[in-house]
């Protein structure tokens, strides 16, 4: 192509290498400027300072050595590799001067607020004069627009070269299974973190053994851990030779602009570990197919990975955009047809909870989540912890999103997190929509104030919050909470999402004239985890399924089922998790206690018919899945499903009775014949897919959709 390049760095890299000897190769004529040498953190990795340099690359300390050894420098395009240095910032005024094109290559920084001045002041001098800003990885080039104030139309994303072609998964010499860490022993690498993993993985993986690479001050925290290979520091050139037995790499980083050991270990064929943190994660890992994303210090999710990666066995690592070639062709063409950068979609749900006995908003949110990440988006789910997770937040992971679990900090009736705030302002930066759920608690309040002050469009989705009866229950604080936070962050939203009419109307009525745009979107069905069990034969049962809660209407429906009296061929059965409500005790009652999965679907398509109880429902989800099952549905009008007809009855035991009756009497044929519609109907509306998209759109449409 004829360009001629000066690519500026501080020191020999191999890696660098395999980049320059690409654009070499492309037909650029590349001179390289070297100002620095190796620190102790490389020292302690086996890198050794080179003897003896290449043609056309040069140890220089200013760039006046730089212009005596170049005679046509100014003639060519200049490529600085940082901001910090003294060098960087004289090629920077020296090609303002004379009107020498030049561009930035960078990693994600790491955040530090004394050094957030001088980025914001270089991002200006790559506004006004540089040709591009190239961000190694999607979060570099996130946080170059976000975090340095670089324009759109300046950035650009590129990834690291990595020699070598791909090795695709193989069986291993050795019995067991071998994880290997490689890097430096200290605090940013989070080895500590590495260590207390292993400890709690190692006994679950009884054959396998961990091989840490490298050296440094916290090696001891491997003391005392079984089945720990020490093979101490190993220089780059050997690392391939040292990665050849092994099955998973591990990067468990705070922090690290790149890792290039991810790259590595996916050009050795291994299962990939690496947290959020890490530039190279999201390039190169595509959660359940070769690795797994955790997030940084939670020594939980890692040694979790770990079991589940010792089970994996990866497909071909995605190695082609780290390709040299690759990355020198994409670097050119870039240079030559500048386009404004499109940041991908990123959505970030933020909940107080998400938790196995959370109800009908956890399985919702996290179901959300799942299908969004599905649909190709990039997803964060954010929440607290101090509860089991609900089993479908693991799902949430292995579709690729990313899950962010706090822990709870006093207050905790307020549902506190000092971890929270402190780390959620980060995480709202990177969104491009913030989806906000429930009210009443500090996660609400605090997510939705950060992206006000950061101007991140955000969307409230009350959850039956607003509800008449939710409002009765500790109305004292729930009416202080109201007017010191959750209205003003209601009003703040660029819309609202409602999953009924009915609750569209409660936002209505709670924010008055003022009320944003609301937009009516039901919760979906998960169809495929439905469909994968088999029709099965109806039995002469009414079944309940949801939480034991005194808003569920338990003890109504006990007495609808004295008052109905249908005799020993019917019975009734409850499955749900306790939750404040006795279940009844009745002659034909059975009690069988929480279902989900295949066996909440197995329990729909055998019974006859759902009962849904319930004294206030801002949607009732249960109701969409047995339409979805073609299992017909009684339902009070505590929960907004007018479509059932005369099926839908007034909250009171005598109601539900009659129902009972009703519907007891008819035959399967009529039955199916009365709901066909309905089951239809469910097919079309509760499709995951297309409420992914719609929940992802920036504004409503000039009408809100109508759930009826």
């Amino acid at each position: 192509m004829g360009v001629k390049l000066v690519y500026w760095t501080v020191f020999p890299n191999l890696h660098q290498r395999a980049w320059i000897d690409a654009l070499r190769a492309a037909g650029c004529d590349v001179e390289v400027c070297y100002f620095g040498h190796y620190d102790a953190y490389r020292a302690a990795l086996g890198w050794a300072e080179p003897t003896a340099l290449p043609p056309q690359e040069r140890r220089v300390s200013t760039l006046r050595e730089a212009l005596a050894a170049i005679p046509d420098y100014a003639a060519r395009l200049i490529i600085l590799t940082g901001y910090a240095e003294r060098v960087y910032w004289d090629n920077v005024r020296f090609c303002e001067a004379r009107g020498v094109p030049w561009c930035l290559i960078a990693e994600k920084s790491q955040g530090r607020a004394r050094s957030w001045p001088l980025r914001r002041l270089f991002a200006r001098h790559v506004n006004r004069s540089a040709v591009a800003a190239f961000g190694l990885g999607p979060e570099a080039v996130d946080d170059l627009v976000r975090g340095w104030g670089v324009r759109r139309d300046k950035a650009a994303e590129l990834a690291y070269a990595t020699p070598g072609a791909s090795t695709p998964a193989k069986p291993r010499p050795h019995a067991g299974f071998r994880f290997v860490f490689a890097g430096a022993f200290t605090h940013r690498k989070a080895v500590d973190v590495l260590a207390r993993a292993w400890a709690e993985a190692a006994p679950r993986l009884p054959e396998a053994t961990l091989r840490v690479i490298g050296a440094g001050p916290l090696g001891a925290a491997f003391d005392g851990l079984p089945r720990v290979e020490r093979f101490g520091v190993c220089p780059p050139e050997r690392i391939p030779e040292a990665l050849d037995d092994c099955d998973c790499g591990i990067l468990p980083s705070r922090f690290d602009g790149w890792g290039m050991a991810v790259a590595e270990y996916a050009r050795a064929g291994l299962t990939l570990i690496a947290t959020q943190t890490c530039g190279a994660a999201e390039p190169l890992i595509r959660p359940d197919h070769n690795g797994f994303i955790v997030p940084p210090e939670d020594v939980a999710a890692l040694a979790q990975a770990m079991v589940d990666a010792s089970a994996l066995r990866p497909d071909a690592a995605p190695l082609a955009a780290t390709d040299p070639a690759v990355c020198a062709r994409r670097l050119l063409d870039r240079l030559a047809h500048p386009a404004p950068y499109e940041p991908p979609r990123h959505l970030l749900h933020v909940a107080a909870g998400c938790w196995e006995r959370g109800g009908g908003l956890s399985e919702s949110l996290a179901e959300t989540v799942l299908a969004q990440a599905r649909a190709g988006f990039r997803v964060t789910l954010a929440f607290l912890g101090g509860q089991t997770e609900h089993p479908l937040v693991r799902d949430c992971r292995r579709a690729g999103a990313t899950v962010w679990v706090f822990p709870r900090s006093r207050p905790h009736c307020l549902y506190f997190s000092r971890a929270m705030l402190r780390t959620l302002s980060r995480l709202i930066r990177r969104a491009t929509q913030v989806h906000i759920h429930g009210c009443w608690t500090f996660p609400v309040w605090w997510a939705a104030t950060l992206a006000q002050y950061l101007a991140v469009p955000y969307v409230v989705s009350p959850c039956g919050s607003l509800g008449t009866a939710s409002l009765r229950k500790s109305r004292l604080r729930k009416w202080l909470a109201w007017w010191c936070f959750d209205k003003r962050d209601c009003l703040g939203a660029a819309w609202l999402r409602a999953k009924s009419q009915a609750e569209a109307e409660w936002m209505t009525n709670a924010l008055g004239s003022t009320c944003p745009p609301i937009r009516v979107i039901p919760n979906g069905v998960d169809g495929d985890l439905l469909d994968a069990v088999p029709d099965r034969p109806r039995t002469q049962t009414f079944l309940f399924l949801g939480r034991l809660h005194p808003l569920k209407g338990l003890d109504l429906l006990a007495e609808a089922w004295r008052l109905a009296d249908l005799g020993p061929a019917w019975r009734l059965v409850i499955a749900g998790p306790a939750d404040g409500a006795e279940p009844p005790n009745d002659p034909g009652v059975e009690v069988v206690g929480p279902l989900s999965g295949a066996d909440k679907a197995r329990a729909l398509k055998s019974a006859a018919c759902l009962v849904l109880p319930t004294r206030s429902e801002n949607f009732g989800i249960v109701v969409a899945e047995a339409l979805w099952c073609r299992t017909p549905v009684i339902c009070t009008k505590g929960a907004p499903w007018p479509e059932l007809g005369e099926y839908w009855v007034d909250v009171s035991a005598e109601a539900l009775a009659d129902a009972l009756r009703r519907f007891a009497a008819l035959t399967p044929a009529a039955r199916e014949a009365r709901f066909a519609p309905l089951f239809a109907a469910a097919r079309e509306r509760f499709a995951w897919p297309a409420l992914a998209r719609a929940l992802a759109d920036d504004a409503p449409p000039p009408t809100p959709l109508d759930s009826k």
